[in-house]
């Protein structure tokens, strides 16, 4: 027993470390990829006590240590306002999905994107399996965007009319500027034409690089109108991370929409990667995980109402 209990505490010790370790992710960028792993040092921590629960004296003043930082970083997802909309507001549903560059099913995959009464779809990871979704959906979404550059890493398909569409936006004279992202304008019927937008974030190894990503984001998204601007894709970006935080208050007015939705990987998702923003002229209904559909993302549905 004394060898299991010197496990418990070790196993709590180095979860309380770690979560510490996460936490200075805000002023060291390269600690912060340690607070998407956050629900699994809970987990640590909680096992450690479980099997080193005689000797509660050492390991409940061990196990608050470490429960602090974890607390500190879940309490702001938790407590953060979704403006909810108006009641019998006219809706829109969003699905956000990554494909993955290796799925295997393609057509699959497709089949369950058009079941998923979804109105706007936006993929990431579509460069091999584009034909193939594109035929699968077809009869659900008869618009998708083009192909611009010869590449298809990304794609948007719409049950209604795409008015415009391309890689980066593009200020008052046409001049391109920002990171490269795939944007829509779609005719949506009942109200004025809605802009989209679908991206794939790099991972959070190294920092900079992801950084880099986001803060050009952010400026480009402060030099256009966002008020009823959705925009969403993998983000590689936990909601309990330093980053995450960060990019909420830069691309404010937009809210992100989706609270801790948990996406990858798809046999035990335990990272809530994939995202949904949506200006201020857009309420939640509802956001919903979908069951797996042959990728290693969990597709997310976002039901939004105008507001």
């Amino acid at each position: 027993m004394t060898i299991l209990a010197n496990i418990g505490r070790l196993m709590i010790a180095g979860a309380a470390v770690a979560a510490w370790l996460a936490i200075l992710g805000a002023w060291l960028p390269s600690l912060d990829v340690l607070a998407s792993f956050l629900p699994l040092f809970a987990v640590a921590l909680a096992i450690g006590l479980l099997i080193s629960r005689r000797r509660v004296r050492w390991t409940l003043p061990l196990a608050a240590i470490g429960i602090v930082p974890m607390a500190m970083a879940a309490t702001p997802e938790i407590a953060r306002t979704i403006p909810a909309a108006p009641k019998g507001a006219r809706e829109l549903r969003v699905l956000t999905h990554n494909v993955w560059v290796d799925n295997a099913s393609p057509a699959t995959t497709g089949a369950a994107i058009a079941g998923a009464d979804a109105d706007i779809v936006l993929l990431q990871e579509t460069s091999r399996a584009r034909d193939a979704l594109v035929t699968a959906t077809a009869g659900r979404f008869p618009y998708r965007t083009a192909c611009p550059g010869g590449g298809c890493g990304l794609t948007i398909l719409s049950r209604w009319p795409i008015r415009a569409s391309g890689y980066f936006l593009k200020d008052a004279r046409g001049q391109k500027f920002g990171p490269p992202l795939l944007w829509a304008e779609i005719a949506v019927p009942g109200g004025a034409p809605v802009t989209v937008a679908t991206l794939h974030y790099p991972r959070p190894i190294p920092a900079a690089r992801q950084a880099a990503a986001r803060a050009a984001l952010a400026a480009a998204l402060a030099r256009i109108d966002r008020s009823g601007l959705i925009i969403g894709g993998d983000m590689n970006l936990t909601p309990w991370s330093a980053g995450m935080r960060q990019q909420d208050a830069a691309f404010a007015p937009l809210t992100r929409m989706t609270r801790a939705i948990w996406s990858w990987p798809r046999t035990l998702p335990f990272l809530p990667i994939d995202q949904l923003y949506a200006g201020p002229n857009w309420g939640l209904v509802r956001a919903d995980r979908l069951a797996a559909t042959g990728s290693d993302h969990l597709p997310i549905l976002v039901t939004l109402g105008r507001r």
